[in-house]
């Protein structure tokens, strides 16, 4: 069972989406109110696309400045551990960019836009406030991230790519 506040106004799909997000695994009657609600940006396929890819070249580059290292100090296990994971990174940016050419029709649209909320929940074991939590959401409305540490509110977005999670997944199971 829901409660929720009557309003004359039509419903917003984004304060609806952060509301299913928050009180997904709450069973029985709540309470949700948004008290204020921003955005802050959107993010483009493209945009989303090159965060990866920046991501992956400083993994890239720091896996290389260990495998030198450690190859200095003859720890060829240490060594080569950094270098099957700088190659990782080289295989990943490759997949990114075979992702991006299957994109490319669509590499100006909104992958997602970032929300930052403020609100209460109110359930049979109490009250959660919600102060600055930041949110980012599809324009399809799913959820893909709420966190209240805006410095990760990008963390897990890459998977608004479409295929991004299978490589990735694939990339990984492969090396088992």
């Amino acid at each position: 069972m829901v409660v929720t506040s009557c309003n004359k106004s039509a419903p917003d799909p984004v304060a609806e989406a952060i509301e299913a997000a928050a009180m997904q695994d709450t069973e029985g009657p709540y309470t949700f109110r948004i008290t204020s609600l921003a955005k802050l940006d959107s993010t483009t396929f493209r945009t989303e696309i090159d965060r990866r890819k920046e991501q992956f070249v400083l993994k890239q580059q720091a896996e290389e400045k260990l495998y030198h290292k450690y190859f200095q100090e003859a720890k060829k296990q240490n060594a080569e551990n950094h270098r099957l994971a700088m190659e990782k990174a080289k295989n990943n940016l490759e997949y990114m960019d075979a992702l991006e050419a299957n994109m490319a029709a669509r590499l100006d649209e909104i992958a997602y836009y970032d929300y930052v909320f403020s609100g209460y929940s109110e359930t049979e074991a109490g009250r959660v406030t919600y102060n600055d939590v930041y949110v980012t959401i599809t324009p399809e409305g799913e959820v893909l991230t709420m966190t209240a540490d805006k410095r990760d509110m990008h963390k897990s977005t890459g998977r608004v790519i479409p295929g991004y999670i299978e490589t990735i997944t694939s990339i990984t199971l492969s090396e088992e």
